[in-house]
């Protein structure tokens, strides 16, 4: 069986019973985990959700779970027929070795489903019948008022679980009709007061604790699997910012956003640990947050602390690295590292290296710029940033018309240098500065540049030309640690720490007004002046915030 659809199988039974954590980790701690029995793991568990579901004496909800046994039932005789039928052509010396490792490894889905319409039988598409009628069930029974919040939820969970898996064929269908059932499931009072009553408190609180929790829980649960599906198979609709929110007595909640407001509590047990947005690395060396950027398709560009090679890694959302390799400069070479990284509209790569080389006379420090192409082939030649002194700290960012807006970090005269796509320098323009280390860039949504400044208490907005726009004070207490424009939600987000060394997410309209302030949870060893998290954006979409040894979408 293609391992995208084991994972699918895992994550919408694992929804059914609660369990968040990756089922095959979860159930089989030892071994590979094959084909059969994953099967089993999943006729194992949908037969106890049958037993829960039989109490319920609800005909819809158990005609709906039906309709969905059946159809993985002939999705998995189909699976098998197609397993045999490529070994047989495998025997028979037919060249089918790369088809096998699609359907074994399966990196996409779509060339799973590919391989299963070679052999296209009618056990296939009699389960995505089944799931159909399993979802129109699932539909009917959560639209009936009057069955009990537990029951209108557990439908909900069927809803979704059927539509994952009818759409097999083509994945981001199956995204709107998930996202506007959790907007419907978000605005049931039943769904708003649990949670209301859980994260608020008051006498409701003292009564139902455990039905609650698992509840909210159950909820959460919904939220988890949609997003890790979004996130895996669609670029259009995966903004934290946008998710939809469950209204409170005096906020509006993110499942999302505020993960950890729930999955700390004790009563939740230790299967929402880990926020659906997070990937945790697992590369060798701890990276350089402020030495990263993100393109398009959500894929972030870092740099490790003490690399030296010229070369960076691209890591993508699945939290698989490759690097990839600048151009090299010769033998005179002594000294080089990443400074900065940025990327462009068009995902084009801009890199700038310190570099120190040694002539008969002397040894010279400077700083170059490479440009690599959206397959991180060489786009131009290296250029010398002739313009900019080497004093180690760099930041760039790239605007829609893929000028390059330079600066540097602790040089008391600020030198905002605009240059071309090829990194010749334009104009420049500077102003008084109090002098300190952390320097953020970033570009608005007007095009515009935004800066750090007053000792990171503030962020100001300049017109390419250097014309003063505006200028954002932040609250009391609060420091600049990283600032973007999330293209999605049309905010300005701004990555703060406050004097009790904790991480915030303030988002700006913009206009400048503040509209939401959320606690960012970092790693406690995350606190020095250059492993710090930073924020980046891309045009499309995509924002992370970057840690040593992790990376959060928001």
């Amino acid at each position: 069986m293609s391992s995208i659809i084991t994972s699918i199988l895992s994550s919408t039974v694992g929804l059914l019973w609660n369990g968040a954590r990756d089922l095959t980790a979860a159930k089989l701690k030892d071994g590979d985990v094959t084909d059969t029995k994953i099967r089993e793991i999943f006729v194992s568990e949908s037969n106890d959700i049958k037993t829960k579901l039989d109490g319920l004496s609800r005909k819809d909800l158990l005609s709906s779970y039906d309709f969905l046994q059946e159809g993985v039932h002939l999705l998995n005789v189909s699976l098998d027929k197609s397993k045999l039928e490529q070994k047989a052509e495998t025997t028979a010396g037919r060249s089918s070795v790369i088809q096998s490792e699609i359907l074994r490894e399966a990196v996409e889905l779509s060339q799973a489903i590919r391989e299963l319409k070679i052999n296209a039988d009618k056990e296939f598409e009699s389960a995505l019948e089944r799931f159909k009628d399993a979802r129109k069930a699932a539909t009917h029974a959560f639209r009936i008022e009057s069955l009990h919040i537990e029951e209108r939820i557990v439908a909900a969970k069927l809803r979704v679980v059927s539509e994952l898996l009818e759409c097999l064929e083509s994945p981001e269908t199956a995204i709107p009709g998930c996202l506007s059932l959790l907007k419907k499931l978000h605005a049931l009072p039943a769904v708003q007061g649990m949670f209301n009553v859980y994260l608020n408190g008051g006498i409701k609180s003292m009564w139902n604790k455990d039905q609650r929790a698992e509840n909210v829980k159950s909820v959460m649960m919904i939220n988890y699997v949609v997003f890790k599906y979004v996130f895996k198979f669609s670029r259009k609709y995966t903004s934290v910012h946008a998710w939809s929110t469950i209204e409170l007595a005096d906020r509006s909640f993110n499942p999302i956003l505020k993960w950890r407001e729930v999955s700390t509590r004790e009563s939740m047990g230790d299967e929402l640990t880990q926020p659906p947005n997070k990937l945790i690395l697992n590369t060798i060396n701890i990276i350089r947050p402020h030495r990263s950027a993100v393109n398009s398709h959500g894929n972030v560009f870092v740099n490790s602390h003490g690399d030296d090679s010229g070369s960076i890694m691209l890591i993508n959302k699945k939290g698989k690295s490759k690097v990839v390799n600048l151009p090299s400069h010769g033998g005179n070479v002594v000294a080089q590292f990443i400074d900065a990284l940025a990327v462009d509209n068009d995902d084009n790569v801009y890199v700038v290296r310190y570099l120190r080389t040694r002539t008969e006379n002397d040894d010279v420090d400077s700083y170059v710029l490479d440009v690599l192409d959206e397959n991180y082939n060489v786009k131009q030649d290296s250029r010398r940033l002739e313009f900019l002194k080497a004093t180690y700290y760099v930041e760039i960012a790239i605007n829609k018309n893929n000028d390059i807006i330079m600066t540097t970090y602790d040089d008391p005269q600020v030198g905002l240098y605009i240059c071309d796509k090829t990194g010749k320098l334009k104009h420049k323009f500077e102003r008084r500065h109090y002098r300190q280390y952390y320097r953020s860039l970033g570009i608005s949504g007007q095009d515009e540049i935004m800066i750090s400044s007053e000792k990171n208490r503030a962020v100001e907005i300049y017109s390419v030309e250097g014309n003063l726009k505006s200028t954002i004070k932040l609250p009391e207490g609060h420091e600049v640690r990283g600032l973007v424009f999330h293209y999605v939600i049309c905010k300005i987000i701004i990555l703060t720490m406050s004097v009790e060394r904790k991480y915030f997410l303030l988002c700006y309209t913009e206009a400048g007004e503040l509209h939401e302030t959320t606690a960012f949870v970092i790693d406690k060893e995350d606190y020095d002046a250059f492993g710090s998290p930073s924020i980046k954006s891309h045009p499309s979409g995509p924002v992370a915030v970057v840690e040593k040894r992790s990376i959060t979408f928001i």
